[in-house]
């Protein structure tokens, strides 16, 4: 004997709890996607005038995970400006600062990522 099936639509109660769970379903996503996406984090390294280079190893687990390199022109007075995008953590920042006779001077610093505003570090000999 065949059996006749319902052709009655979901009922009200039914369709919301779907769209219920399919919020809860990209709220859950959504906030998992959110502490990994990568943010840009601005960083300015303040140097003495007579740095000609910068290098910067930005660091994680032993890993460089992002790179720069800085030269200064002639007539750069300014701080060396750097944008990099990095997933949420804490990062060590592997600088090497280079003075016109070519020595270089090595420094360490953190970078919480994400962080608010502009993220300065002070590389001058003091």
């Amino acid at each position: 004997m065949a059996r006749a099936e319902s052709t009655n639509p979901p009922s009200r109660i039914r369709k919301r709890i779907a769209t219920a769970i399919a919020f809860v379903g990209i709220a859950v996503i959504g906030g998992q996607l959110a502490r990994v996406w990568p943010r840009e984090v601005d960083v300015a390294y303040r140097s003495d005038e007579d740095v000609q280079r910068l290098d910067v190893d930005v660091v994680l687990d032993g890993e460089a995970v992002a790179s720069a390199r800085f030269y200064r022109l002639p007539e750069d007075r300014d701080d060396f400006l750097h944008t990099v995008s990095l997933p949420p953590g804490e990062y060590e920042a592997r600088i090497t600062v280079y003075a016109a006779d070519g020595r270089g001077v090595q420094h360490s610093r953190v970078i919480v990522v994400p962080s608010a505003g502009l993220t300065r570090f002070d590389l001058r000999g003091r």
